[in-house]
């Protein structure tokens, strides 16, 4: 695309936040072309050689474009501490988070910030936003010969990515993905890059073939902070204000190299080893205060012992929680980890023998324990604080610092799966904060959730119901009944009603949830979809399946709106239709679900996931029932494959599996095959839950069908007789396991010629359950239908 010149802007002109300093004119064509085609949903990438304008370009188009949107700029180079796919994401979301008023912790680590990225933008929903991000092949991990994966392949129908990068490979793999490209074509004007040089054939090289060996700290040091340095800064390296230096502009209080070609050219011909680079970082961080800004210098100075003695000072422990993910991304730098570890917790020892200050103390501990666990030290994070708990309980037993302490203290034994050591430390904290700070204050609010989901997990189910209704009571108290903060505590007490099997009291919080996320995010917000999906599992485990169908649809098509048709949560939706469709007999249109959404699993997460078996099982079902056997029994057998691989053996799901991979076997007589089976689940069953438990009582009926259906009565009855009292014992004389196993013992006995015994049997149930609306239930209309038969075949009045 050719292109007319315009008027180049002065360089120490305001530049549009974010973006880095362009001497070039921008192209007004170009911008006007971004203007027509950056749309909502849409990824747009401008390329052209190094030198072409793109940013003034897209400064241009920014300055009209981001009137009534949110508008997100990252701009590569001017913080290289963060031109990695983790830096961008969490910068983004960081910003997103602000936004949205959102509390929820990001997290730090590259794999959880790009599984949580498409959930954050989702959060957008249909509003208008931007990301800009400048420069894109100077993000490390987006090179030449890196995989882009790591950028949204779906955006949401208001959200609008885009990119500038050079002319490369890059370039055409995001073409291939689907990226809208524009290319700049034209190279740059010797006269605006460096003026005083213009007359020279590459201005860049005469400008640095000048340069004397006096000018190069100056210039090494710019190179180094490529936001520019202040007077003092200059004066604290010994250096002079660069007034006049034709390589260098005054922007505001800062100097800075003029562009940022000049400052690849400074690195490759006045610093080309590692050495002198770490060298110009290493001068930087001797004269900056700032702790993070001097350990980000001493990071890439590599001088590891010093930035290791910055990391674990307190004052730096307890800014932790203000930048985390930018110390987070020191502490992972250290080349030692195990030597990083051992000198952390050396210092907390010095400092809780030597301090006699308390918050000091407490904060330092705290950022202590979080970076450990982020090191993947989880014992030593909980050493850490075991033992700020202890000192804290000496020096301040009743201050909100030993209930901060508690509560983390409580979350680290929670996390090595000790639920029930948890509960204490977080009952002392809840109490403790309550009365220095308020029924709903945000620390209270959150030691009470905390306490609630250890109490849900020790099985206090009561408990825990109790402690999320008086949460959702403070918040109603503060915020009345219709704020859509209510949405998460009316979800988390719809749950734990649900775990009660309180399906009726379950429903008013669920539904009310839904409610709230219409009236306040629309109908296209991911609030609203969860919502809905969870109102459609409670309707599904109500029977209600008509009601299910109806929010799973509509949570589906939000979902694949805001996520796309290839993202794991839109294989959830489709999953859980299935699962309904599957439950009202319309087997076709389950089958598409399932195939679908185990089509997308393979793709996202990989044939060897939990949740793609948890669909290879749910499709082999279907097809089972629907006759299609041979690839039923082949998709059970990899669900168990991958089951064994993902969770173990002795595992609820593979036994799941096996169970309907034996059910099959027997029901086409192969009964050597499905035996073993039965047996080795029986085992697995009775191990894990014990002998009363609908899972074991259910397999050892199965198994007494199989040896009835195989004509080997004597192993057959006892078998039957045992499960049919267990069943009835557990799940009521009304459940389809017990009718199934009693009506199954019923024809056993009219095959050996005892009809008379089994209709008994089955009157006998009948009639215990008369004068009760039992009676009316499915699975005993069932039962009376056996009876009737087996009297009409002589077997009993």
């Amino acid at each position: 695309m050719n292109m007319p010149r315009s008027a180049p802007p002065c360089p120490e002109a305001a530049n549009t936040p974010g973006l880095d300093v362009d001497p070039l004119p921008a192209a007004d064509n170009v911008a006007e072309h971004l203007g027509h085609s950056a749309r909502g949903g849409r990824r747009l990438l401008l390329t052209g050689p190094e030198m072409s304008g793109r940013t003034a370009t897209l400064r241009t188009w920014l300055a009209a474009a981001r009137e009534g949107r949110w508008c997100h700029v990252h701009a590569a180079g001017l913080a290289p501490d963060r031109d990695s796919p983790a830096g961008v994401i969490h910068g983004l979301l960081t910003r997103l988070r602000r936004q949205l008023d959102a509390a929820d912790a990001l997290p730090l680590d590259e794999s959880g910030l790009r599984e949580a990225l498409p959930g954050w933008l989702a959060r957008l929903g249909t509003g208008p936003a931007l990301i800009v991000i400048d420069d894109l092949d100077r993000i490390t991990g987006s090179d030449l010969t890196g995989e882009p994966d790591w950028l949204p392949a779906h955006l949401p129908p208001g959200v609008t990515l885009v990119a500038t990068a050079r002319r490369g490979l890059l370039a055409e793999r995001l073409r291939e993905l689907g990226w809208e490209r524009l290319d700049m074509n034209r190279e740059a004007d010797p006269a605006t890059l460096l003026p005083d040089y213009a007359g020279a054939e590459d201005p860049v090289a005469a400008a640095l073939a000048d340069v004397g060996p006096e000018r190069v700290p100056l210039l090494g040091a710019l190179w180094a902070a490529p936001t520019g340095l202040d007077a003092e800064t200059l004066a604290a390296l010994g250096l002079p204000e660069p007034a006049g230096d034709p390589l260098v502009l005054q922007d505001g209080r800062r100097w800075r190299l003029r562009h940022a070609g000049l400052r690849d050219a400074v690195a490759r011909t006045l610093l080309p080893g590692g050495a002198e680079r770490r060298a110009c970082h290493a001068r930087l961080a001797a004269v900056i205060d700032e702790p993070l800004a001097r350990a980000r210098h001493l990071a890439l100075a590599a001088d590891w012992t010093g930035l290791l003695e910055t990391l674990a000072r307190p004052e730096a422990l307890a800014a932790w929680r203000g930048a985390p993910f930018a110390w987070q991304s020191l502490w992972a730098e250290l080349p030692a980890r195990d030597t990083a570890i051992s000198h952390l917790i050396q210092a907390l020892d010095t400092l809780r023998r030597k301090s006699g200050e308390v918050e000091r103390m407490a904060l330092a501990h705290d950022g202590a324990g979080r970076i450990l666990e982020q090191l993947e030290a989880p014992d030593a994070a909980r050493a850490v604080r075991e033992a700020a708990y202890t000192r804290l309980q000496a020096l301040a037993p009743e201050s909100p610092t030993r209930a901060a302490a508690a509560h983390q203290l409580a979350l680290s034994r929670s996390a090595a799966g000790d639920q029930a050591g948890a509960a204490a430390p977080l009952r002392e904290a809840l109490e403790l904060r309550e009365t220095t700070l308020g029924e709903d204050h945000p620390d209270t609010r959150s030691t009470r959730a905390a306490l609630a989901a250890t109490l849900e997990a020790n099985d206090d189910l009561d408990g825990a119901t109790s402690a999320y209704a008086r949460l959702l009571a403070a918040r109603e108290a503060t915020l009345g009944r219709e704020d859509a903060a209510l949405i998460p505590h009316l979800t988390n007490l719809g749950a734990v009603h649900r775990a009660a099997n309180h399906l009726e009291r379950a429903r008013a919080p669920f539904e009310r949830a839904v409610k709230l996320a219409r009236r306040h995010y629309g109908d296209t917000h991911p609030a609203l979809a969860s919502a809905l999906d969870n109102l459609g599992g409670l309707l599904y485990a109500g029977h209600d399946y008509a009601g299910a169908e109806a929010r799973y649809r509509e949570a589906l098509d939000i979902t694949q709106t805001l996520f796309g048709p290839g993202h794991p949560a839109t294989a959830a939706g489709l999953h859980n239709l299935g699962t309904t469709l599957d439950a009202l007999e319309r087997f076709p249109e389950a089958e598409r679900c399932f195939r679908r959404a185990l089509e997308i699993r393979t793709a996202a997460l990989g044939r060897e996931h939990a949740e793609t078996a948890t669909t290879l099982h749910n499709l082999a079902g279907v097809l089972d029932v629907t006759g299609q056997r041979e690839e039923a029994e082949t998709l059970y057998r990899e669900a168990v494959a991958v089951w064994k691989a993902v969770v173990g053996e002795r595992h609820p799901a593979t036994a799941t599996s096996v169970n309907n991979l034996a059910d099959l076997l027997r029901e086409t007589r192969r009964y050597d095959e499905a035996e073993p089976l039965y047996r080795e689940n029986l085992a697995i069953w009775s191990e894990l839950y014990g002998l009363d438990h609908p899972n074991t009582a259910m397999t050892a009926a199965e198994l007494g069908g199989l040896y009835a259906d195989a004509r080997r009565v004597d192993q057959a009855e006892p078998l039957l007789r045992d499960a049919v009292g267990r069943l009835e014992r557990i799940m009521g004389i009304d459940s389809s396991l017990h009718v199934d196993s009693l009506c199954r013992l019923a024809a056993l006995l009219r095959d050996t010629g005892r009809g008379a015994e089994g209709a008994a049997l089955l009157k006998d149930a009948y009639d215990r359950a008369a004068g009760t609306t039992k009676v009316l239930s499915p699975q005993l209309q069932k039962l009376r239908r056996h009876l009737d038969a087996l009297r009409r075949a002589g077997g009993g009045r």
